[in-house]
């Protein structure tokens, strides 16, 4: 079977923590390749706002082809990313930081008929969320949740949550975790105000990781992207997105 020709693929988030912010940069790979992706070195990827400030990422030494750049990005500011890479070819994006809602309050309950028959053992607590939706605006959300510092995978082990208002409807009044959690533990929340841009590459992602591969599924294609060349569409996301988190001790 013949192997499509490597292509790009470009993996960023700028969120509003004043934290280490980074872009990606990965080849792909064939089918039937085994391992991870490599890196992609000696790229210039810098970030310039709509006010004009300038962000310049450097690669670690450490890990070739991963970017970062330490600021906190800004409610409303729209934000540019260039990316000059090694053959002379650039891939472009641009994403919105829009507000994010906030979290109310997070609390654990007991699930009894868990307890009676856990899938894991211990394990029988859910986590719930409470926070107010704004209804003036369209908005989509990607939703983490942490257990101890370990995110929380599911749906088929892809780890991806996300949500528009329309799913979430107002007051979110007790939003369950898809994951149990033991008494004792750290239970960490999580939520991105994403753009459509980001909810639909998830959404697709979503798709290809969870379909069943029959013969009456369609033919999986490459998510949809904010990502351009002149060669058109590429593969891969830049998320610009405010981030609101919380967290609790379980039974505490």
């Amino acid at each position: 079977m013949e192997q499509t020709s490597l292509r790009i693929i470009v993996d960023g988030l700028i969120t509003n923590e004043d934290a280490e912010h980074y872009v990606r940069l990965t080849e792909s790979v064939g089918f039937y390749q085994e391992g991870q992706a490599p890196g992609v070195s000696g790229a210039v990827v810098e970030v310039i706002d709509n006010e004009g400030n300038v962000y310049n990422f450097t690669e670690k030494e450490t890990e070739p082809g991963l970017y970062t750049s330490r600021f906190a990005g800004q409610i409303s500011n729209t934000y540019n990313l260039r990316v000059s890479l090694p053959d002379g070819t650039e891939r472009l994006a641009s994403d919105r930081m829009e507000p994010v809602m906030a979290i109310d309050r997070l609390e654990w309950q007991l699930d009894e008929d868990e307890q009676e028959d856990p899938v894991e053992k211990g394990f029988f607590y859910r986590i719930l969320i409470y926070g107010q939706e704004p209804a003036a605006t369209k908005d989509y959300y990607q939703f983490k949740f942490y257990r101890n510092d370990t995110i929380q995978n599911f749906d088929s082990g892809t780890g991806i949550f996300i949500a528009d208002d329309d799913l979430i409807g107002g007051y979110i009044n007790g939003l369950e975790s898809p994951e149990y959690y033991k008494a004792g533990d750290e239970a960490r929340f999580e939520m991105y105000r994403i753009s459509r841009d980001s909810y639909l590459f998830y959404n697709d992602l979503a798709n290809i990781l969870n379909g069943d591969g029959g013969m009456t599924s369609p033919s999986p294609v490459n998510p949809r992207s904010n990502i351009f060349s002149s060669e058109g569409v590429e593969l891969g996301l830049f998320q610009v997105a405010a981030v609101d988190k919380t967290s609790i001790i379980v039974g505490e």
